[in-house]
Order: C-alpha cells, then sequence, then structure tokens
C-alpha cells in the first residue's frame, strides 16, 4: 500500500503514475489517441462521417449515464475495500484483547505458556494473509511447539489450524483448572472471532463484482470514448484529439481503478498493507504478553517503514 502524505499533491501524483495501474491506463490511452487522431484528421480533410451533427444533448445524456454508473461502480469497489480494512481492525483489536486476556490469566512464571500463545496468536494474522494471497510461505510463521510447522504446510487452510492450536491449548488450561469456567466462556467469543474474521475475508475475496456489470461498463465507456470526438470536432478542431484523451484518462481511470481497489487482500501498490498490519499483531501481542522482540521487527511495525506490501 502506498503511504503518502495528504498535502503532498504532486509527490502522490508520481507514485500513482509509477505503478502497474497507471502504466496499463497509459498504455490504453495510447490507443484512444491513436483513433481521436484518425477520426479528427479523417473528418477535418478527408471524409465526412455525418456524426458531427449528433446532438449536444444526447452526448449530454449519455455522459450522466455514465457517471452515474462509474459513481456505483467506485462506490461498490471502495465499499470492499473499506470492509476488508474494518475486518482486519477487528482482528487487530481481537489479537491484542486475546493477548491482555491471557496476560491476566496466566501466572507470571509461566513463561512456557505465555511463549506459546504469544506465537499462536502472532501466527494466525499470517497465516490469513497468506492464505488470502494463496501463498504458501512459512517463514513468517513462529514454531510455537517441535515439528508443527512441517504438520502445519499439510493443511491447506493453515489460518484454521493456527486456530485449532489455540483453541486445544485453552481447552488444555481450562481442563487443568488454571482457567475458571467463567474466563473459559468469555475466552470462547474472542477464539471463534478468528474464524468468523476469516470467513469474511474469504466471502470479500471470493464474490467479484458480476461479470455482466463489469463487462456492460467497459463496453459503454468504449462507445462513449467512440462518439465523443465526432460531437466535439465542429467546436474543437484539432484539439479534439487531447480533449478525446483527457475524457478517456478520466473514465478509463476510474475503472481501472475501481477494478484495483476491489480485491484488497492483493499485492497491488493500493492494497491494503496485510504485511504491516501482521507485524503489528505480532509486536503487540508480544510486548503484552512480556515477550521481547528483535528491534527490526518492532520497526518494521511502524507505518512509513515500507512504502508499499
Amino acid at each position: 500500500m502506498i503511504i503518502y502524505k495528504k498535502k503532498d499533491w504532486l509527490p502522490a501524483i508520481w507514485h500513482f503514475h509509477t505503478g502497474p495501474t497507471a502504466l496499463a491506463l497509459l498504455r490504453r490511452l495510447v490507443f484512444v489517441l491513436i483513433y481521436a487522431t484518425i477520426v479528427t484528421v479523417g473528418e477535418l480533410n478527408y471524409i465526412d462521417f455525418r456524426l458531427k451533427d449528433t446532438p449536444s444533448s444526447f452526448l449530454q445524456a449519455t455522459g450522466i449515464l455514465l457517471s452515474l454508473l462509474l459513481i456505483f461502480r467506485t462506490n461498490t469497489a471502495y465499499d470492499r475495500f473499506y470492509e476488508g480494512r474494518r475486518v482486519w481492525g477487528a482482528l487487530v483489536n481481537n489479537c491484542r484483547n486475546l493477548a491482555i486476556f491471557f496476560n491476566a490469566v496466566l501466572p507470571q512464571h509461566d513463561e512456557g505458556s505465555r511463549i506459546f500463545f504469544a506465537k499462536a496468536i502472532s501466527n494466525f494474522p499470517f497465516a490469513l494473509k497468506n492464505h488470502l494471497r494463496e501463498m504458501n510461505g512459512m517463514h513468517e510463521l513462529d514454531e510455537v511447539e517441535e515439528g508443527e510447522r512441517s504438520d502445519l504446510n499439510n493443511f491447506d487452510h493453515k489460518p484454521a489450524r493456527v486456530s485449532n492450536q489455540l483453541w486445544v491449548r485453552t481447552e488444555l488450561l481450562y481442563r487443568e483448572g488454571r482457567i475458571s469456567e467463567s474466563q473459559h466462556i468469555n475466552l470462547n467469543q474472542y477464539l471463534t472471532s478468528l474464524m468468523d474474521i476469516c470467513g469474511i475475508c474469504e466471502r470479500i475475496k471470493s464474490t467479484p463484482i458480476p461479470f455482466s456489470y463489469n463487462l456492460f461498463i467497459k463496453l459503454f465507456i468504449m462507445i462513449y470514448v467512440a462518439i465523443l470526438p465526432f460531437t466535439v470536432i465542429t467546436a474543437y478542431g484539432y484539439l479534439t484529439i487531447p480533449a478525446v484523451v483527457l475524457t478517456s484518462y478520466v473514465l478509463v481511470g476510474l475503472e481501472m481503478i475501481g477494478e484495483e481497489i476491489e480485491e484488497p487482500f492483493g499485492f497491488e501498490r493500493n492494497d491494503l498493507p496485510l504485511n504491516q498490519l501482521s507485524q503489528m499483531i505480532r509486536v503487540n501481542v508480544h510486548e503484552i504478553l512480556q515477550i521481547s522482540l528483535p528491534h527490526v521487527e518492532k520497526q518494521a511495525a511502524k507505518p512509513g517503514f515500507t512504502i508499499m506490501t
């Protein structure tokens, strides 16, 4: 995710136009430029395509309809992005609350259980991140028990396995009488919410914008851009070329931004900073349970440590 200062317009504009989305947008604009040039030169010098008398009211009405579609498209994409951020915010709070609960319940001298829960709770966001990104990397997960990493590697749904480890150890503490029944009941809601959060993230990832709706917007933009040069050429002349390119930049750009942010868990520069959020959870949980971490891991959790993840 791009980290920027809200008041620094020029650096933000620069970073946007160096990303893959902006480069893909510029490639599309090249085709628009070629098309607008052919139409303008041909209309002014060679062939009358007989479309320049198209009423301006038609273009205005079409533009209004297209604007409404793009507004709905962008809002829908941002809703998915914001819901993803909101549910990861809930994961941050839930992991902190779990750590606070175990810190209060576990005796100070029970370092083994403190280390286990610090590592296991910290592993869940990393396992969820890799699951959403369809990665099998295990190097980010701490080994909470001997041979546990190789065992975890055999599971397709690693977040469920990590959650299961927390459940099993909590049940063991309850059976040993180290936590009371009321504490056990209170812990259940925090442990259950981990997989609830995972399910919400999977729903966001596996439910894209319907294909027919997505295709219709692209088709509408193409038709609008195709008609636009004919409707303004009488008034603009050769200025029709930059006018059409600029209009296409806005319309196509909005559509591509919507496509990028509707999948908030990926690797794009505008996707959520899952690496940083996961690392922040790890640092917070270890600090709450009074388990030391290397300084470099604490630095990785701070905003601005990286430009994007």
